[in-house]
């Protein structure tokens, strides 16, 4: 069969499941197309923002409660967002085969790709949205691969000498209106119980999240008490259903992938040779107000770039989960640790929003100096503040922080402290 009658056979496949999604109660609205009253509806809290690259040039269209204006995007074409699109994965993709090697062409494809985002989509959308420190994005086609909310452009007046869009805006991203709409409505319930996945192993020579215990360590850290991990062979796919179907959310510390064919099929690598794949979870109602997915073939596709994309957090928002964390990339031990340990405090400690808590964990992560991040954590040790994890891991990251120079910023750099996006409400 040729790539076309693939992929006319997978659309089928996939109509057909969603069919039988929607003859369950309470989803018989999954994955259909929204309605123009869905979106004024989903842009009261926060303005909605449609992003689309087309042929001459692209588009922002805000919807900002019953207003809507369009923002014309002259340097946005379909083909310089492919362009992009495809040096960003590939570069990332000789990241993965040889970290040592390649980490500097890495980090110099993310300052490019980031930068171009700000004058070519960020800058302009920014500017279109005065007063307004939110914003939800509708990032069509291949932008959705981009870490759009990491745009940059110079600023002499800030700690890193750059302003970034997640400086001006809180930034979360949806596949449509109503995917929003329903995240809202599941995230107003009380958030209580935990469940974590912890790295489990397999035999398909996966290299091992390093950081995967020590993050595990900084969520159940987040839910004295309440927490339910599961790691090596207990993290079967059995186990992992029943674990979810009792809690309010969930970290998972562990490899998932995204399959831009049949998005459904999309799924999360449990122990030996198990997955949970989306197309199980409606049946499971899941309900959950939040989701971390700290792996990064979480986000990344791995196969050919298509032009459209769909991707595991998108899936997830459909299966009954209202918010999702997830890497954009492969992100390093160290600094996703420290940046968990800080979100979760701001989220569950300080009570605030999870897309604001993330920013607010990124920026700190991105502006404190080494010595600021080692006196925080000093601090907090000695005090006994029950959102720190165990004694190993932070006193793993205060060795760390203590070869760098104090008024440094080991963990400044983008591929440290970006690579999480936020997706729902």
């Amino acid at each position: 069969m040729d790539r076309f009658g693939e992929i006319r056979a997978a659309r089928r496949e996939l109509d057909a499941v969603v069919a039988e999604i929607r003859r369950l109660k309470g989803l018989e609205d999954f994955l259909s197309e929204p309605s123009e009253r869905d979106i004024h509806d989903a842009a009261q809290e926060r303005p909605l923002v449609y992003l689309s690259a087309a042929e001459h040039g692209g588009v922002a269209l805000v919807v900002d409660d019953e207003d809507v204006r369009s923002v014309a995007l002259p340097d946005l074409s379909a083909e310089v967002v492919r362009v992009h699109a495809r040096a960003h994965d590939d570069a990332h993709r000789a990241y993965r085969a040889d970290p040592g090697g390649r980490l500097a062409d890495w980090e110099k494809s993310l300052e490019g790709t980031t930068r171009w985002l700000w004058d070519a989509l960020m800058g302009p959308v920014r500017a279109a949205l005065p007063g307004h420190g939110e914003a939800v994005l509708v990032a069509g086609g291949l932008l959705g691969l981009l870490p759009l909310h990491a745009a940059w452009t110079e600023d002499p007046s800030a700690p890193t000498g750059r302003r970034y869009a997640l400086d001006d805006l809180v930034v979360s991203y949806v596949p449509n209106a109503r995917f929003l709409t329903s995240a809202r409505a599941l995230a107003r319930g009380p958030v209580q119980r935990l469940t974590v996945v912890v790295d489990p192993p397999r035999g398909d020579g996966r290299d091992p999240l390093r950081s995967a215990e020590s993050q595990a360590c900084a969520a159940a850290a987040a839910f004295p008490g309440r927490s339910n991990v599961l790691r090596g062979p207990a993290a079967n796919a059995d186990a992992v259903r029943r674990a979810l179907a009792a809690a309010d959310a969930a970290h998972f510390a562990c490899h998932g992938e995204a399959d831009l064919l049949t998005p459904l099929d999309s799924r999360l690598l449990l122990a030996g040779s198990d997955e949970l794949r989306l197309r199980d979870l409606p049946v499971s109602r899941l309900r959950l107000r939040l989701a971390v997915l700290s792996a990064c073939e979480s986000f990344l596709p791995r196969t050919d770039l298509p032009d459209e994309v769909v991707s595991l957090p998108g899936g997830l928002l459909g299966a009954g989960v209202a918010g999702v964390a997830a890497a954009m990339w492969s992100v390093p031990d160290l600094p996703t640790t420290l940046l968990m340990i800080e979100f979760y405090r701001r989220w569950r400690t300080e009570g605030r929003h999870p897309a604001t808590a993330l920013r607010d964990a990124q920026v700190w992560m991105r502006d404190a100096t080494n010595g600021d991040q080692s006196a925080f954590l000093q601090r907090a040790l000695a005090e006994g503040e029950s959102w720190l994890p165990d004694d190993e891991t932070t006193e793993g990251l205060l060795l760390a922080l203590e070869y760098q120079e104090r008024d440094g910023r080991c963990f400044g750099t983008l591929r440290s402290w970006a690579g999480f996006g936020y997706f729902g409400a």
